[in-house]
């Protein structure tokens, strides 16, 4: 069985929620049809003339990119200008193209860079917070031997993390009451008979993004034909989300050291940075990251106390506040410290269409970059 175009759509949104996106973007389906069957998806971060063709050489019906195809709306689609050859070559072979930005910036693309720079887990903060994903209480009522399966599917979900802990909740035991009406299917007890049974009272927590998967996952495992359920909002601090992170690094660096980190984790051909007087012996503790365009971090970052700046898209202003502050900067460019978010989604969207059987396959793109800076040195 094949997925459809929708079912994919709904695995990337439960990934990077298309309510994080800022207001200027323009995440979401580009072009094509929610209903379309899908044999092969392919993940780029950009399209352009070369990944299309890449796309059509792999026969795949849905190409999903971080980048957008464009912020404003088009005035037309002139086959005769590169964008409208580019979406008119798109509509004629029926793909379709659906786009996750400052979403999936929020969720994966920061983290996945301070992983390849080696930043530690713990401690970790966000740059620029834009939102928090605020907290939820779910309690639902199990009847008694049905408690644990239920509890495995909550925390399969995303349910019951509080700090580095997962599968946290609480049960208490009580009686359930409820009388089946006509046409009904009761899992226990009879049409018309007011029944009273042992439940249990199940209570977790999860991050309100996820509300929708975890309940689904609770109607799909409780054993009831209606499931009773409550989600209460919290009071507690969610997960603060934006852009850039800040973390210590796993083991201090020198300059160089880091620079060639960046040559062999993001695979980059070209480095740019930037360091203050007396800065080659530093050693480097306190780190920021930020995937895309970073010039923005940059005062941010250093009120913060980074010592460093890894991002792309670094501008001239940007470097004369970075020197104000005495911040050191590396741009390793607006792909190279974003395109490690292609290959995770190509694997994310394989599990997911694993463990629902599906025989959709995934690729990612393979031109790691089809226009990119030459280096000069004189």
């Amino acid at each position: 069985m094949l997925a459809k175009v929708g079912n994919i759509i709904n695995y990337l949104e439960e990934l990077a929620p298309p309510g994080l996106a800022a207001k200027w973007d323009n995440s979401g389906l580009q072009v094509g049809n929610r209903e379309q069957e899908v044999s092969t998806v392919l993940v780029a971060l950009d399209l352009d003339q070369q990944v299309l063709s890449e796309a059509l050489g792999h026969r795949a019906q849905l190409i999903v990119t971080h980048h957008p195809l464009w912020l404003k709306p088009p005035m037309n689609i002139d086959e005769n200008r590169p964008q409208g050859s580019l979406i008119a070559r798109i509509i004629r072979n029926e793909i379709t193209v659906y786009s996750a930005h400052t979403n999936l910036d929020l969720t994966r693309v920061n983290r996945l860079l301070a992983d390849r720079i080696g930043l530690k887990q713990v401690g970790r903060e966000v740059v620029e917070v834009v939102s928090e994903d605020r907290l939820l209480k779910l309690v639902t009522f199990v009847p008694e031997g049905h408690e644990e399966r239920i509890r495995q599917a909550l925390a399969g979900a995303g349910a019951g993390w509080i700090g580095r802990y997962s599968h946290c909740s609480f049960q208490a035991s009580g009686i359930g009451t409820f009388k089946p009406r006509e046409d009904t299917a009761p899992f226990i007890g009879e049409p018309g008979r007011l029944e009273r049974v042992p439940e249990l009272r199940l209570e977790t927590i999860l991050p309100a993004s996820l509300s929708n998967k975890v309940v689904a996952a609770l109607l799909k495992a409780h054993p009831y034909e209606e499931v009773a359920y409550d989600l209460y909002p919290l009071q507690q601090a969610g997960e603060q989300l934006g852009f850039g992170l800040l973390g210590s690094l796993e083991s201090p660096m020198v300059m160089e050291e880091i620079l060639q980190r960046c040559t062999e984790k993001l695979g980059v051909t070209g480095l740019r940075y930037w360091l203050p007087a007396g800065g080659d012996k530093k050693v480097f503790r306190r780190v920021a990251v930020g995937g895309g365009s970073g010039g923005s971090l940059v005062e941010p970052a250093a009120r913060k106390g980074a010592e460093l700046l890894i991002s792309g898209d670094i501008g001239h202003h940007d470097l004369l506040a970075a020197s104000s502050y005495g911040m050191a900067l590396v741009d390793a460019g607006h792909f190279w410290t974003e395109w490690p978010v292609v290959d995770y989604v190509a694997g994310y969207l394989r599990k997911c269409l694993v463990d629902e059987c599906y025989q959709t396959g995934v690729v990612s793109a393979g031109a790691k970059l089809a226009v990119k800076w030459k280096f000069y040195q004189g």
